[in-house]
């Protein structure tokens, strides 16, 4: 069933795809709402120490902001659980959240189906927007990831890249001293750290890298190589290419050769690179922490680091993603109350906080100020941190979902010695049909 329009959303998409409007009219009752004593229900799916630090947040939100708003966080599951009851609840005309963790292209998906409202006209609200000197604060790139046809689908309260972390008390061992910086660099490596393994190395195990089958680990490898998953509009995709080619017939031939291994479980890259079984590991930033304490409990104490994936071009490009945050069709009122909340969540002091007990990175310049302590702290973080310039994210097509899925059984087949060919023909059909 259909959303019926509200007139806080403000945004109407002219047929066929036109720029999105905001009328004087809407814009004019977004300033005279009253958000007092509302209660938004905040979907995410964080668990542990960073569930913990998002309700100290929310309390504080809760105890402090000045209209008497209550935020209730409630963990719903992992990203695919979210995104499952949000559709329920979007077929049935009964959204239960007001706020929702969601990735671009689920997020896109909400918007289609009326479940989710543009956040512009909150953003340039006068009365309870962001100031051009906040807006210009604000990551660009970040911002313009949930910004789909001049509709602003959802607000960034983090990201993370992906990062390939190295040993390097092993790499000296092999006669390097630095990580590679190509992707031939990178396969000489592996072969060498099968053949020679690190002296630490308890386990009896040598490979160079361990490979997560996930589309980002592809994706990187592929942005790595100036390619990309979709055409220049953003609207089909490209995944019979050479760049895809090449980072796939690398893999399958490191495979063959016995200088890496698909990961046959959660978490087994990480678990073998701080046992020193494995040279390279490619994984998202958030767990550098995981990294530094795993290596710290192996008690094997060796010199490791972070960098961007090897690269064929002049300046280097890393796959930059994360969840945002969308306001759910609602009330007036109470989409008013959910944006003031993401709003001050996305404050620098807040920022901060978040990037303390999560690590991913904030969306704030400023909040770098905040977080000179931390920095210094943890420089793999800072390395990392210096990165974000050279950002690029994956396609935000409504469908992407379902194509991560087919990408990773392509990368199966190929690894394990498919027709290149046919498997990314058929992976590039298949892919066109959900945008059809």
């Amino acid at each position: 069933m259909k959303w019926m329009c509200v007139a806080i959303a403000c945004a109407v998409l002219v047929a066929c795809g036109g720029q999105p409007e905001t009328s004087p009219e809407a814009q004019a009752s977004l300033e005279t709402l009253d958000p007092r004593g509302r209660e938004v229900v905040f979907w995410y799916q964080h668990t542990r120490e960073r569930e913990e630090a998002l309700q100290a947040l929310i309390a504080d939100f809760n105890q402090n902001n000045p209209h008497q708003i209550k935020v209730r966080g409630e963990y719903v599951g992992r990203y695919g659980d979210i995104y499952n009851k949000m559709n329920v609840g979007i077929q049935s005309g009964s959204i239960a959240a007001s706020l929702v963790v969601a990735y671009q292209n689920q997020a896109l998906a909400y918007y289609q189906a009326d479940g989710i409202v543009d956040i512009t006209p909150y953003i340039e609200s006068p009365k309870w927007g962001l100031s051009s000197v906040e807006r210009d604060d604000y990551v660009g790139a970040f911002l313009r990831q949930d910004n789909v046809g001049g509709v602003q689908i959802g607000f960034p309260p983090n990201r993370s890249m992906e990062l390939l972390y190295y040993n390097l008390d092993w790499l000296r061992e092999l006669g390097f001293d630095g990580p590679p910086a190509t992707w031939d660099d990178f396969a000489r490596m592996c072969r060498l750290a099968r053949d020679r393994p690190f002296s630490k190395n308890e386990e009896g195990r040598s490979l160079g890298f361990l490979l997560d089958i996930d589309t980002s680990r592809l994706a990187a490898m592929v942005f790595s190589r100036g390619g990309d998953l979709v055409d220049a509009t953003g609207s089909s995709y490209t995944l019979d290419t050479s760049e895809v080619r090449a980072a796939l017939a690398l893999l399958r031939d490191l495979m063959q050769e016995g200088a890496i291994d698909i990961a046959g479980e959660q978490d087994a890259e990480l678990n073998e690179f701080v046992t020193g079984q494995i040279l390279f590991s490619q994984d998202s930033s958030s767990g550098l922490p995981w990294y530094k304490s795993g290596i710290e409990d192996s008690g094997l104490d060796f010199e490791w680091g972070v960098t961007h994936p090897p690269q064929t071009g002049k300046t280097p490009v890393v796959d930059i993603y994360g969840a945002s945050v969308s306001i759910c069709a609602g009330s007036p009122e109470n989409q008013l109350a959910a944006w003031l909340f993401l709003k001050w969540m996305t404050a620098p002091e807040q920022q901060a906080r978040w990037v303390r007990a999560s690590n991913y990175f904030p969306v704030r310049k400023s909040t770098a100020r905040e977080l000179t302590g931390y920095f210094a702290e943890n420089p793999h973080y800072g390395a990392a941190y210096d990165m974000l310039d050279y950002g690029k994210s994956e396609p935000t097509l409504a469908g992407y979902q379902q194509v991560r899925r087919l990408v990773q059984e392509a990368m199966v087949e190929a690894i394990e010695g498919g027709d290149l060919g046919e498997i990314l023909g058929e992976l590039q059909r298949k892919a066109n049909r959900t945008v059809d």
